[in-house]
């Protein structure tokens, strides 16, 4: 006759044994569903499962290759479990966004709610965000390397949603499963189409339950961007455009397969400078840019510049400019709040119609009548 101890001890060893089985089992079912790759963006892929469904995130920072997150959003459980796969209450109802681009693909679908934590808030152009951060209903918690741990824990969130600059955003991953805080991968800012990065609003609507909703948004979304490109797709002459302000004498300007270069071809315009190659900013001489400002017929995206004798003052070889002498010179700064955030880096994630069109208005005014929304000429 076995003692009651030995009894006890057996029924637990079969009881964890259940346990690894059926976790193994969860595990194995994960690896075999097919997830769902979205039409234009490349950074996620989705499959739906009995109680949630299943996110991949793929290289989520720039530079990295052949990295992949799972995480698993689970109706059946109230509190996140953190192991070698995150698994998410679901639908979430407590999030923090450590991007204020987040807020905006949150804000779409009517969730913002749902914010209790933001990096940056003071950048944060989304008045709703105000409202709550003003009513003690949201805190701010940090940037970086400086993020207030002590405040994300006290937030308790469901969900983390970050963004990845490099591969040392792994050690983020460890301090916040230490907290038991689930944390998710954004990479919608390395999309090269405008519409891939606005297809980001799927991603984020299946934490909230609200696929449906995010498709029939996207689908507006994208069949506004596709009637003001076919409006200019068969233009012949096409402005050629030039990008941005230097920086410590070197001048960034985006590579030709990049977001910005996608819009000014869809705008019926063309990159001035074609053979720089790749998605990410390219970083030219004070010399080699100038060659290129002198022959463009636009100059975009100028800085915080205003005006442009706030350009003439800064940078005064930039009066010569073909641009700036035909009064091409236009920013992408119309809607900046007192603090320097740009609208245009958030909300214009998901209004890329409304940008396109800004652009198309820009180039060819006799065939686009729009009134600019993020974009301003400079006097």
């Amino acid at each position: 006759m076995r003692s009651p101890l030995v009894a006890s001890f057996i029924v637990l060893i079969l009881s964890l044994s259940c346990i690894n089985s059926e976790s193994e089992k969860d595990a194995s079912q994960l690896k075999s569903l097919e997830h769902t790759k979205p039409e234009y963006a490349s950074g996620f892929a989705y499959a739906q499962t009995p109680s949630g469904y299943s996110i991949k995130v793929y290289n989520p920072w720039q530079g990295a290759n052949g990295i992949e997150y799972t995480y698993t959003l689970d109706s059946t459980i109230s509190k996140p479990k953190l192991n070698e796969r995150a698994i998410i209450p679901f639908p979430v109802s407590r999030v923090v966004c450590l991007s204020t681009t987040h807020i905006a693909y949150i804000d779409i679908l009517n969730s913002v709610d749902a914010v209790v934590g933001v990096s940056g808030v003071n950048l944060a152009t989304n008045a709703k965000i105000h409202h709550r951060f003003n009513n003690d209903l949201l805190q701010e918690v940090g940037y970086d390397q400086a993020l207030n741990f002590e405040v994300l824990v006290s937030l308790q969130p469901d969900v983390v949603f970050a963004y990845g600059v490099g591969a040392e955003m792994t050690g983020y991953i460890q301090k916040f499963t230490d907290l038991g805080i689930p944390v998710v991968f954004v990479a919608d800012y390395l999309e090269s189409d405008p519409l891939g990065k606005a297809e980001w609003v799927k991603f984020f609507s299946l934490f909230f339950d609200k696929e449906g909703i995010a498709t029939t948004l996207f689908s507006d979304i994208e069949a506004k961007y596709n009637d003001v490109k076919n409006l200019v797709s068969d233009i012949n002459n096409r402005p050629t455009v030039f990008f941005n302000l230097p920086w410590k004498d070197i001048w960034y300007v985006p590579g030709s397969d990049s977001y910005m270069a996608k819009l000014i071809y869809d705008a019926g315009a063309q990159y001035i400078i074609k053979h720089m190659e790749g998605t990410s900013s390219v970083p030219l001489s004070l010399e080699s840019a100038m060659e290129y400002g002198l022959k463009a017929n636009f100059w975009l995206n100028t800085g915080t510049a205003n005006s442009l004798n706030d350009i003439g003052e800064s940078l005064p070889m930039a009066k010569k400019f073909s641009a700036m002498q035909q009064g091409n010179v236009y920013n992408n700064n119309r809607l900046t709040n007192t603090n320097g955030g740009n609208d245009f880096w958030e909300s214009g994630v998901v209004n890329p119609h409304l940008v396109l069109s800004d652009l198309a208005n820009i180039f060819h005014p006799n065939l686009v009548d729009h009134q600019l929304t993020y974009y301003k000429k400079l006097d």
